[in-house]
């Protein structure tokens, strides 16, 4: 009798937990697919761009996502804050968006049927998963899961400006003001003006000098400038600049020549056409503040805004004035964001 009685009692309490233990297995799983699909639910199959890759001539069909993922890999360093990363990311998007439409619109024969090109060789514009892994050796994983999560935060978000995509340019960093479009391009864009870049001031090498002798400032001034003539004393071959109120020069009389600060920041290779000249012992000094064009979203000033405390959205209202985020046709609106900054 005891042997019935011990295994009814068995019996019991096997039908009563069985049950229970699938609810809780049936419980769980779910929540794990549910995570895992959740960062790709808001993909548009549908939007892909052509890249024709410089370095071997192809063309390149990717995703939204997968170029998402290899711009900004390629323009900004991932130990970056995140909200950094995002912003970057939304301008990377919207400058592909937008140029995709411009050559949709206008073909450049050149791309041979591309929207864009980049150069995958020199990390220039995409920088594809595999090489990133080989580059980045074992700090691969925890690199680029950092880049998907704000790809994925921000996928299919437009910088517009009275309903366009922006041009929506950055550059490393300023010399501590970003320039204007007028001032660097000659075209006055409403939402590309200066503001202030308080954190560039902060970033590693942000100020730099390059030497040269005069012989090789000779050099490359006659090479650069046709025509040029230049003094047979050194301290008259530079003139009194014309700075813009950020700091660039816009203009510089050399020799018997005026040119501007962008020819004169390529002859000279210079990371910013921010420099100050000096001349000692026959040997030319140049400063140089910045690096990059200076117009748009600063990278290290928007990391420096991030870790201040703003989000991705405010960066990009600081760099880009009175502009709006909206979202791409096909994509989820639930991060929609349209208030203008």
């Amino acid at each position: 009798m005891k042997k019935y009685i011990g295994a009814a009692v068995l019996l019991f309490f096997f039908l009563l937990f069985v049950p229970i233990l699938a609810c809780l297995g049936e419980g769980f799983a779910p929540k794990s697919n549910q995570s895992d699909s959740s960062k790709t639910q808001n993909i548009n199959a549908d939007d892909t761009f052509d890249l024709l890759d410089e370095s071997t001539g192809e063309i390149i069909t990717v995703s939204a996502r997968d170029y998402l993922l290899g711009a900004v890999a390629s323009e900004m360093p991932p130990s970056f804050h995140s909200e950094a990363l995002k912003a970057q990311a939304a301008a990377s998007y919207t400058y592909a968006y937008r140029r995709r439409a411009q050559q949709e619109a206008t073909p450049d024969e050149s791309l041979k049927g591309a929207d864009f090109s980049v150069n995958t060789a020199e990390k220039e514009g995409y920088f594809p998963q595999d090489q990133a892994k080989e580059q980045w050796g074992n700090q691969f994983d925890a690199s680029w899961a950092r880049i998907e999560d704000a790809v994925d935060e921000v996928l299919g978000k437009l910088i517009v400006y009275q309903g366009e995509p922006v041009l929506a340019v950055y550059h490393a960093m300023s010399g501590g003001t970003t320039e204007t479009a007028q001032v660097y391009w000659g075209n006055d864009v409403p939402y590309l003006q200066s503001t202030d870049s308080p954190g560039d001031a902060l970033a590693p090498q942000y100020e730099t000098a390059s030497t040269f002798t005069t012989d090789e400032m000779k050099q490359k001034l006659t090479s650069s400038f046709s025509d040029l003539t230049l003094g047979e004393d050194p301290s008259t071959w530079f003139g009194q600049p014309e700075l813009s109120a950020a700091g660039t020069v816009t203009s510089m009389p050399v020799g018997d020549q005026t040119v501007s600060g962008r020819d004169l920041r390529t002859a000279l290779g210079l990371r910013s056409a921010n420099f100050s000249l000096s001349l000692a012992d026959n040997v030319f000094t140049v400063t140089v503040h910045g690096y990059g064009h200076g117009v748009g979203l600063s990278q290290y000033g928007a990391d420096y805004m991030a870790r201040q405390g703003s989000k991705w959205q405010d960066i990009i209202r600081h760099y880009y004035q009175n502009v709006e985020i909206t979202t791409a046709p096909g994509y989820s609106d639930t991060l929609s964001d349209t208030t203008s900054g």
